[in-house]
This record gives structure tokens, sequence and C-alpha cells, in this order.
């Protein structure tokens, strides 16, 4: 159970050999506090000595599902970028599960994205920074969500261009390629890519004019862009 982290009955059966007392030693490690209930059909081994699960929030994440992995701000978290630790973990998986929340925790489903670039940091499976970047413009919520997202961008350590373009292929998506090159040319002092992103994202972008944070005030036009959005001057 140890060197599994998380279990579930299924593997505990196989770990006896007998199903008529897998219940019976699940109970019994229960109330002797050498394991807990996530959820569900979900266990994991805790440390007797601090009353705490023996795994991090981020690896019981990413082993809810066989197809699990960190996503989006939990994503920048788990690498180390995100300026504080939040009370919710974003887990991409194909499975449908109702949001819980364990050890303080939420614990929150989101969709995973066909193809995603994916990495394990940590004893984790997390989606890559690149494509936790692009899936963070992707969803981002209002303008306290982007702001929180840029956060996380301006402390990385460098972006791949190429990884970010495939990304990016991957959505097809032309609104997101004028979200992206907008934000990062933004913020270019800190990622430093090639002009040779923003000239790919410029030749993939929507026609139509958006508005990145509707209902915002102060958002200015930005015409190589097509897109009215806020400037992004960090750390002015």
């Amino acid at each position: 159970m140890r060197e599994l982290g998380c279990f579930t009955l299924q593997d505990v059966t196989e770990m006896v050999g007998e199903q008529s007392a897998v219940a019976y030693l699940v109970n019994d490690y229960q109330r002797r506090g050498y394991i807990d209930r996530i959820h569900r059909n979900l266990y994991t081994v805790m440390d007797t000595e601090r009353e705490e699960p023996v795994l991090d929030r981020y690896q019981i994440g990413s082993r809810l599902f066989p197809d699990a992995y960190i996503a989006l701000r939990s994503a920048f978290e788990a690498w180390g970028y995100a300026p504080r630790t939040g009370n919710e973990v974003f887990v991409a998986t194909g499975t449908r599960f109702t949001d819980f929340r364990y050890n303080g925790v939420f614990y929150r489903r989101v969709h995973p994205k066909a193809g995603a670039d994916k990495s394990w940091v940590g004893g984790s499976l997390v989606a890559g920074l690149e494509q936790t970047v692009v899936d963070s413009l992707h969803s981002f919520a209002g303008e306290a969500g982007l702001e929180d997202v840029v956060e996380c961008i301006v402390r990385l350590p460098g972006l791949d261009a190429d990884r970010l373009l495939e990304c990016l292929e991957r959505y097809g998506n032309g609104y997101l390629y004028q979200k992206c090159g907008y934000v990062l040319e933004q913020l270019q002092e800190y990622v430093g890519l090639p002009e040779r992103f923003y000239r790919e994202c410029r030749e993939h972008c929507a026609s139509t004019v958006r508005y990145m944070v509707k209902g915002a005030e102060g958002l200015v036009y930005h015409k190589g862009w097509g897109v009215y959005g806020p400037c992004l001057r960090w750390g002015e």
C-alpha cells in the first residue's frame, strides 16, 4: 500500500488474494489510522506521526483516475511557479466525477485536452509548462483570472516556442492564437520568445475583433492582434 500511495479496493484484493478479507482489512486499517478514504473507491496511506496523507495534493489528484493529470493553475503550483498555493486542485480527466473536498482541498474536474503534453513532476503527472500556459489563457475567467495567469507566466524560466505552437495547433482556435500572441508579446521581457512565434500566431488569428475581458474598464484596442485588452505592464 505504501508503494502505491493511493489504491482502490481492487488493488487490495490483488495484494491479499482473498476478496472476503478485503473489507475487514480496510476497515481495520482505517480504524488504526494507517489509511484514509479519499473519495469513493480510493484510499491513501497515512503518515501516522503527522496524521497526514503520505502523498501531497498533486500526487493524489493525478492518481484519482488512470488518465488523470494536474492542470491549469494547479499545474503552475506543482511546477513551483505560482506565487501562492490555492485551496483547489484542477484534475484533467475524461472520467466524470463530482467535485469533492479532501483534507481541506477541493478537487475539481476539468476537461483534458487530447494529446496534451504532460510530465512527471515530484511524483505527479502534470501538464507541461507550455500546455499549462495555453490552457490557462484559453479558460481564464475575468480580469482577476487573467492577472492570476500573468503572475505565473512572469515567473517561468522560459518557454519553448515550438511547443507553444503545437499546443495552439491542437486547439485550432483563432481567438486563442490572438489571446496567446497578445498576452505573451506584452510579457516578452519575461518570456523571450522569437519573432517567428508571434508571426505564426498572427497568421492564424481570427478575423473578428474580440474583447479579452468582457465588461472590464480601461481596455485598449491593440490593432496588431485585433483585441481589446488590458495593458499588461508587469511590475510597474
